[in-house]
């Protein structure tokens, strides 16, 4: 499969190339962590390229989104106007907020019971009516809040569905195979639930903030690439003026 360019060279580097199309990227943080801002420049970035984003979120309201997204300039309603992503919004339809924006998707009767059929649904129609012929990049903010809506026990099972979903679609569909980015906040989460996730991830990527917001650690912990090299897997993380920082921290 192609190996797609993070937009980030040292990312790229970091990876052992990049990210294999129809893969999982994992990205676990803690409290103070900005080290989802990688998702979102990735998200960025692949959108240039032609790709379509689909952020499913489960934490926040929209205009919440909106505003975090605004630490690293990322235009949520811009993009969604203009064409270039959807939001699955679970939060909203849990809670009964409903848009009037065409880019924001939501099902005011999703509950725990129903969400994969009626998740399967919003996502078909998001294929039929924006993405086309485009590669979608998948987004979940978060994996911690879907457990949170769910129950962890009920999550884990809906997260095993999802991935045999995913490789059906690869097996007998004809498109763009997709990537996937989660997101997943340890300090919300059980140590079950990030083994869990690090299982279905080809990718797992680790930030540690003890010294935020100066500076954080990121370090690569999975890659299925051979050019992936452990010595070259620790790198100084920053945030400044909204654009990603990486620096590669010697072993």
């Amino acid at each position: 499969m192609e190996v797609l360019s993070t937009g980030i060279p040292t990312l790229d580097d970091a990876l052992g190339g990049g990210l294999i199309e129809d893969s999982n990227l994992l990205i676990v943080y803690d409290t103070y962590s900005k080290g989802w801002a990688v998702a979102f420049e990735v998200l960025r970035n692949r959108i240039k390229e032609g790709d379509f984003g689909v952020i499913i979120d489960s934490v926040l309201p929209v205009s919440a989104l909106e505003m975090e997204l605004g630490a690293i300039n990322f235009n949520l309603s811009s993009e969604g106007n203009a064409g270039n992503l959807a939001v699955v919004d679970v939060f909203s339809s849990f809670y009964g907020l409903e848009y009037v924006s065409n880019f924001v998707y939501t099902d005011k009767n999703i509950d725990a019971g129903t969400f994969l059929p009626k998740y399967e649904r919003l996502y078909r129609r998001i294929l039929e009516e924006k993405i086309g012929k485009r590669r979608p990049i998948g987004l979940d903010v978060t994996m911690d809040g879907l457990a949170f809506l769910f129950g962890e026990e009920n999550f884990i099972s809906i997260f095993q569905r999802i991935m045999a979903m995913k490789e059906r679609a690869r097996i007998t569909e004809e498109r763009k195979r997709p990537v996937n980015i989660f997101l997943l906040n340890r300090g919300r989460a059980s140590e079950r639930l990030v083994a869990w996730t690090s299982l279905y991830s080809q990718y797992v990527i680790d930030f540690s903030s003890p010294n935020a917001p100066f500076e954080e650690t990121m370090i690569v912990r999975k890659s299925p690439l051979p050019e992936f090299n452990p010595l070259k897997s620790r790198y100084r993380f920053r945030l400044v003026n909204g654009k990603v920082e990486l620096t590669p921290v010697p072993l």
